[in-house]
C-alpha cells in the first residue's frame, strides 16, 4: 500500500450523521504533491458512541475508505486524537472536527502555505457558517487574564464595552479581509494542519483536557516556543459551529469549565485560576444582562432573515448572540443600502434574540445596531 501524503484525523462521538458530508468533501478536495496526485488517508477514532451510531459509522467509513479505530470507552477528545496521530502515516497531519465541510483547494492552500512560509508549524483555514462562505466565523484569541477581565467588566460598564468591541472588531476585520497568510497567536482547533514530525516532536494534545481547551493549550505552547501559527485565507472550510455539542450542551458546558480551569491554572498559576473563578461567578450574576451600550432598533420577530440598513459600502455587518458583541460572525455586503442577512444562516440559528450592528471599517465603531428575534 502506498504511503499517504496527508492523514486526516477525526474523533467521533455520536456524530456519524455529520461525517458523511466531511468525508465526501475531503475526497473531492484534490491536491498534488511533487507533480503527482496527492494521496490522503482518513482516520476516524470512535469514542464508544451509542449502539445506533455504530452501524451508520461503519457504513460511512466504508464508503469513504476511511480507517475506523474503535475505543471501548470514551477516552476523551485529546487522547483519541493522540491515538490517531500515532496511527497515521502521512507526512502532513490534519485534525478536524466532524461538523466541518472542506471547500475545494483547501488542502493545497494549507500545504502550500506550510511549506513556503518560514517558521510555519501549524496552519488553519478561514471558516464560514454557511456553504456560500458569506458568514465568517470569528478569529480565535488566546485566553489571558487581561482579555477575560475585559470581557467581564464590559458586561456592566458601557465605556469598557465600547472599547472592547472596537478592539475586537479591528482585529476581526484584519483576519476576515487578509489576502495573504497571517501569523497569529492562535488558530481554530476545529481544523488545522501541520507536519506529522512536528506534532510528534512538540506534542499534540495534553491528555489532561477531557474536552475543550486542549487546542487552546496546544496553540499557547507552540506560540510560546515561537513555532509559527498561520491563518491561510485562501483555504476555506464550512464549520457548523458547535453542532456536534448541541445534543449534549449541559455536559459540554461543564467540560468547557473544567478545561478553562485547568488551562488558567497551568499557564497562569493559582492567581490565574482564582481570577477565572471570580470572572465566572460575575458572569453568572449578569447572565441575563441585555443592556447594549448603543442605541438599538427593535426589529419584528420573524422566521425570515432580518433586513438592516448598511450606510457604507465597505462596512461590515456583525451578528452576535450577546448584547455586548464579545463574539460575533462577520458579513460583508459589499454595497450600501438595505441588506437581508443570508436566510440559510438565519435558519440555522436557535429561536432566541440576536444583536446586529454595522461597523465602521476604520475605527470599529458601531454605525447602527438592531435586536432581532428569530421565531419558528
Amino acid at each position: 500500500m502506498r504511503t499517504p501524503d496527508v492523514s486526516v484525523a477525526i474523533v467521533n462521538f455520536n456524530s456519524a450523521a455529520m461525517l458523511e458530508g466531511l468525508l465526501g468533501s475531503l475526497k473531492e478536495d484534490a491536491f498534488s504533491v511533487e507533480g503527482r496526485e496527492g494521496r490522503m488517508e482518513i482516520l476516524v477514532v470512535d469514542n464508544a458512541s451509542r449502539a445506533e451510531d455504530h452501524h451508520l459509522l461503519e457504513a460511512v467509513c466504508q464508503r469513504a475508505g476511511a480507517r475506523l479505530l474503535r475505543n471501548s470507552e470514551n477516552v476523551g477528545y485529546a487522547i483519541a486524537n493522540n491515538q490517531a496521530l500515532h496511527a497515521a502515516r502521512g507526512r502532513w497531519h490534519v485534525v478536524s472536527n466532524p461538523d466541518v465541510l472542506v471547500k475545494p483547494g483547501c488542502m493545497a492552500a494549507l500545504i502550500g502555505a506550510l511549506e513556503t512560509t518560514p517558521g510555519a508549524a501549524l496552519v488553519g483555514p478561514l471558516a464560514s457558517m454557511d456553504l456560500a462562505g458569506d458568514v465568517l466565523l470569528p478569529p480565535n484569541e488566546l485566553p489571558e487574564p487581561f482579555n477575560e477581565s475585559l470581557v467581564s467588566i464590559a458586561r456592566t460598564h458601557p465605556g469598557v464595552a465600547r472599547f472592547h468591541v472596537r478592539r475586537r472588531a479591528r482585529f476581526a476585520r484584519t483576519y476576515w479581509t487578509a489576502a495573504a497568510p497571517l501569523r497569529l497567536p492562535m488558530l481554530s482547533g476545529g481544523f488545522f494542519l501541520g507536519r506529522r514530525e512536528t506534532l510528534l516532536k512538540h506534542g499534540l494534545f495534553d491528555a489532561g483536557y477531557p474536552l475543550y481547551y486542549e487546542d487552546t493549550d496546544l496553540f499557547r505552547r507552540y506560540h510560546q516556543r515561537d513555532l509559527g501559527l498561520w491563518h491561510v485565507p485562501a483555504a476555506r472550510i464550512v464549520h457548523h459551529f458547535s453542532r456536534s455539542a448541541l445534543p449534549r450542551m449541559k455536559a459540554a458546558m461543564y467540560r468547557n469549565g473544567v478545561g478553562a480551569q485547568r488551562y488558567f491554572r497551568q499557564h497562569f498559576g493559582e492567581a490565574g485560576e482564582r481570577l477565572l473563578q471570580t470572572l465566572v461567578a460575575r458572569a453568572r450574576l449578569h447572565a441575563e444582562d441585555q443592556r447594549v451600550p448603543w442605541v438599538v432598533q427593535e426589529l419584528q420577530p420573524s422566521a425570515m432573515a432580518p433586513v438592516v440598513d448598511v450606510a457604507q459600502a465597505d462596512a461590515c455587518v456583525e451578528v452576535s448572540g450577546n448584547a455586548k458583541f464579545s463574539l460575533t460572525v462577520g458579513i460583508f455586503p459589499g454595497k450600501a443600502g438595505p441588506f437581508r442577512l443570508p436566510q440559510p444562516f438565519w435558519d440555522s440559528l436557535a429561536c432566541t434574540h440576536y444583536w446586529i450592528r454595522t461597523v465602521d471599517p476604520e475605527t470599529g465603531d458601531t454605525l447602527q445596531a438592531w435586536r432581532a428575534t428569530r421565531c419558528p
